[in-house]
């Protein structure tokens, strides 16, 4: 992974690499973010998406990745802002406006950082050993049994077990060592919730 300050001089010098970085970190945390305020994943995915070519066109302004990130979470909180506005035109509740309404900011904030805590597992989830990290995966986001698990992977439901309780204790041991406690306590309805 790219050191900050090589990323941002890539970035300002419009290598491609940099902005596929920065892609890879922020995409899924920003969509997750874009489809709590919206309920819409496929125009969240679009909004993220156009946010990535504006932010693009403006590579050569930022000089921090804290830069990077809040430019990414407003212009996708405007631009969920503006996709409501115009559904509500064609008719949405004010109930919908209400949470994304100056005096709801703590909402907005509140899912910023839901967004940023599932970029935190989902990265320590990407860290755990191979057969490990592909049984978490398949159980706790894809929701699959035990002896699916099993069955799919031919092994022994003993060792489903085994590597996920291995998954979950390495997991834990990574979020006290970081002082990220609270995400340990998130992780189970945040992983449910990812593919909900």
């Amino acid at each position: 992974m790219l050191e900050e300050n090589d990323l941002i001089t890539d970035l300002k010098n419009g290598k491609a690499s940099a902005l596929n970085t920065l892609f890879r970190q922020y995409y899924a945390p920003l969509c997750l973010f874009a489809t709590r305020l919206t309920k819409d994943a496929a125009a969240s995915e679009d909004i993220v998406g156009e946010t990535f070519v504006k932010f693009w066109s403006k590579h050569g302004n930022f000089e921090s990745e804290d830069n990077i990130k809040a430019f990414l979470y407003i212009s996708v909180r405007n631009a969920c802002l503006n996709f409501i506005k115009q559904l509500q035109r064609a008719a949405v509740t004010q109930k919908q406006m209400a949470y994304l309404a100056e005096e709801k900011e703590g909402f907005v904030l509140n899912e910023m950082v839901r967004a940023e805590v599932v970029k935190e597992i989902m990265t320590e989830i990407d860290k755990l050993p191979a057969q490990c990290q592909k049984i978490f995966k398949m159980s706790y986001l894809e929701g699959l049994k035990n002896d699916e698990i099993a069955v799919l992977m031919r092994i022994s439901i003993h060792t489903v077990r085994n590597q996920k309780i291995r998954a979950l204790q390495l997991l834990k041991t990574k979020f006290v060592g970081r002082n990220l406690l609270q995400l340990y306590f998130l992780l189970f309805p945040v992983c449910r919730y990812l593919l909900g």
